[in-house]
C-alpha cells in the first residue's frame, strides 16, 4: 500500500483507494468545521485569492475523491456511513478490515474538514465542494449585499448572484462596481 499525498502533504496512514459518496455535502463537512466571521471582497482582492484558492481546491477534491472510495467500500459490506460517523459521533459493528476502512475515513473526513476550514479562514464560503463553488461577500455598487461567484476551472471572477441566491442566479460583474463595505448616502444637511 502506498500512504496518500495531497499535494506535498502526508495526508495519515497507508492507503490504497478509488471512490462514492454523494449524501456528504459541504454543509455536512461545514458542520463540523469552524465558523470565521464574515468578510466582505472587492473583486481585486477576490481576484488575488483565486491562485490560492485553485490549489486549495484541487487538494479538497482529492481528499474527496478518497474519502468517497473509504465510504463506497463500507457501503458494499452494508454499512451506512455518514458524518455522524466520520466524525465519531456514531459507531458502527465492524471487523477488523472494516473498522481500517472506517479509521481511513475518518481520517480523511477530518483533513478535508481542514482543507474546507482553510480555504473559508481566508472569508471565502465553500459553496459546492464536488463542483469547486465558492463565494466572496461584497456589495454591488456600495449598496446591495451580493456574492461574488467562482467555479473551479473559470479563469476569473466574472458573475455574481443575490446574497441568499446561489448559482443559477449568477449575472454577469460587467458594469458594476463591488465594494468591502455598505456605502451610504450623504445625509442631508439643515
Amino acid at each position: 500500500m502506498q500512504a496518500l499525498f495531497v499535494g506535498r502533504r502526508r495526508v495519515g496512514a497507508p492507503l490504497a483507494c478509488s471512490c462514492h459518496i454523494s449524501s456528504l455535502t459541504t454543509n455536512r463537512i461545514r458542520r463540523y468545521a469552524q465558523k470565521v466571521p464574515r468578510r466582505y471582497f472587492e473583486i481585486d482582492e477576490a481576484e488575488a485569492l483565486l491562485p490560492r484558492i485553485r490549489s486549495m481546491m484541487g487538494e479538497a477534491l482529492q481528499l474527496h475523491a478518497h474519502l468517497r472510495t473509504a465510504i463506497d467500500e463500507l457501503g458494499r459490506e452494508g454499512h451506512s456511513v455518514n458524518a455522524s460517523v466520520l466524525s465519531g459521533d456514531r459507531e458502527l459493528a465492524l471487523s477488523d478490515g472494516e473498522k481500517r476502512t472506517l479509521e481511513r475515513g475518518r481520517m480523511l473526513f477530518g483533513a478535508l474538514r481542514e482543507s474546507v476550514e482553510a480555504i473559508e479562514s481566508m472569508g471565502v464560503e465553500v459553496k459546492g465542494l464536488v463542483d469547486g463553488l465558492v463565494d466572496f461577500r461584497s456589495w454591488r455598487d456600495g449598496k446591495t449585499e451580493v456574492a461574488l461567484c467562482w467555479k473551479l476551472g473559470e479563469p476569473s471572477i466574472d458573475f455574481y448572484h443575490d446574497a441568499d441566491g446561489g448559482y443559477a442566479g449568477r449575472k454577469p460583474i460587467a458594469g458594476h462596481r463591488f465594494t468591502r463595505r455598505r456605502e451610504t448616502a450623504p445625509s442631508a444637511r439643515n
